[in-house]
């Protein structure tokens, strides 16, 4: 486990963060900012089926952002399938952001990272085996 890219936020912050993004939802606009912040807190949630969701909604917002936006959806969206265990899926967006960015200090450690899981031959799977979901 690395603390930096294995810790998960707390219940209390994932329900506030989501009643936000319901909350945006219902009034007929979600604006991008708490699309990501959702986004961001369900890649750091330990079930699966959220990490899943963060990772659908990093996508979904990754044409309509700024090109620093993209940076943060594109390191998140590498996080988040590092998580699910999608380890090709996850080291492609990394180089995607390395690309932009050579020396991204964060983007480079989560790189070795997933290259260390590739080489152990660890496979495909829901974080921590878990598919309870936080959200509705």
């Amino acid at each position: 486990m690395d603390p930096e890219f294995d810790d998960v936020v707390s219940v209390e912050d994932l329900m506030a963060l989501e009643r936000r993004f319901a909350e945006q939802r219902r009034g007929g606009a979600v604006s991008r900012r708490c699309q990501f912040e959702y986004a961001w807190g369900l890649v750091r949630s330990p079930y699966g089926n959220d990490v899943a969701r963060g990772v659908a909604l990093l996508q979904e917002l990754m044409p309509k952002g700024t090109k620093e936006e993209q940076r943060d959806y594109t390191f998140y969206l590498a996080l988040g399938n590092y998580r699910l265990k999608e380890y090709e899926r996850a080291l492609a967006h990394v180089e995607r952001l390395l690309g932009a960015e050579p020396h991204n200090s964060q983007g480079l450690r989560l790189q070795r990272l997933i290259r260390q899981r590739m080489r152990r031959g660890e496979t495909h799977g829901a974080t921590h085996g878990a598919t309870h979901s936080a959200t509705p």
